[in-house]
């Protein structure tokens, strides 16, 4: 009787760790690849505008993502460095890009002020 419960109690525990390292697999190798997991991630975006800042130092583009019948539209922006992307604004239920700079370093997108010397940024999902 002993070892039959000593036999259970080591399929559960391997059953267990199997199911873990299955999971973990998915999460680091198979989800990245796919891209999946965040639904604004993946979607098409349109061009709407170019930025650059009063000294040219800072060049933003704005584009608007085009996600389909059941998720709103959304405005990305990015700042462009040496052929990088970088979004420095994300925000749902948005549709246009209006950028304003305020002076060489401070932006307002769609109202939402932006220090980009500073390294400011603006997600929806955490305000």
């Amino acid at each position: 009787m002993m070892k039959r419960t000593i036999v259970i109690i080591i399929s559960i525990i391997s059953s267990v760790i199997l199911i873990a390292l299955l999971a973990l697999f998915i999460r680091v190798y198979i989800i990245p690849v796919l891209n999946i997991g965040d639904s604004q991630t993946n979607n098409p975006e349109t061009f709407l505008m170019a930025s650059q800042s009063p000294d040219g130092k800072y060049n933003l583009e704005a584009y608007r993502t085009e996600p389909g019948a059941t998720v709103d539209f959304s405005v990305r922006v990015y700042l462009i460095t040496d052929d990088r992307k970088t979004i420095i604004y994300d925000a749902y239920h948005e549709y246009e890009a209006k950028i304003v700079w305020i002076d060489n370093t401070t932006v307002s997108i769609n109202e939402k002020t932006l220090d980009i010397s500073q390294g400011d940024k603006y997600d929806w999902r955490t305000q």
